[in-house]
């Protein structure tokens, strides 16, 4: 989950539509006037953490005034990084996030709040995360075909941007060059992804494209296939 200024995003797996609407309802009943955006797949495996758990780390969040934090459940244990206004609110989330979860790894930084960005660090991680759990943003060998359901994991990539309206975004081709096409084919597959970006909001000047031939040949390699990406 992503925790900003006004918003709380959630990204992940859930089990079924029943798990994802019950950790929604939990979050929204306890993080009040926080906007809660639902990023999460219901057809993957079980949310690795008990409701009230997430909320707590929530509620956590809130009250030390974070401006920004991430939180990735890993089984039992949890990764924390956020951004504090003083060093007072960094210590007292440091101890409330020990008393309400099991932490694997805590990282909390300072930081004024007046008017600053969103961690563009920390989004950079929940889209790579989201995009490595769903598959990628891959193409069939040769072609600009999707694999899997890439249309629906960019559009869901393209809300996350959004929390981030100041950063840049490079989308990053790949195409193998075993292809005669290669610099061409990787540049329109970049460019597929780009423009399902600019169709959900992210606005076309945010947005370079670049492209990377890859030694590997597509049909080995599935990293050959993808686009990339980077947040700056």
């Amino acid at each position: 989950m992503l925790v900003r200024a006004d918003e709380v995003l959630l990204v992940g797996d859930a089990r079924d539509d029943a798990e994802r609407t019950a950790l929604v309802e939990a979050v929204r009943g306890g993080v009040g006037p926080y906007r809660v955006t639902d990023l999460v797949n219901p057809n993957g495996e079980p949310v690795p953490a008990a409701h009230g758990k997430v909320v707590d780390l929530l509620v956590a969040a809130v009250g030390s005034g974070a401006v920004g934090l991430t939180a990735e459940f890993k089984g039992a244990r949890v990764d924390v990084a956020a951004v504090v206004p003083d060093e007072e609110a960094a210590e007292v989330l440091r101890q409330s996030v020990r008393r309400v979860v099991s932490v694997r790894h805590l990282n909390v930084g300072v930081r004024a709040p007046i008017g600053g960005p969103p961690d563009v660090g920390a989004l950079q991680r929940s889209v790579t995360a989201m995009v490595q759990r769903n598959g990628g943003f891959r193409f069939e060998p040769g072609t600009t075909d999707w694999q899997g359901h890439g249309p629906v994991l960019v559009n869901r990539v393209g809300r996350l941007l959004l929390a981030a309206p100041a950063s840049t975004v490079t989308l990053v081709g790949h195409a193998s060059a075993e292809r005669p096409d290669a610099h061409d084919l990787a540049s329109a597959r970049a460019g597929m992804v780009r423009d399902l970006f600019t169709a959900q909001g992210v606005r076309p000047d945010r947005i370079e494209t670049t492209v990377v031939v890859d030694t590997a040949p597509e049909n080995s390699d599935p990293a050959t296939c993808q686009v990339d990406v980077l947040i700056s």
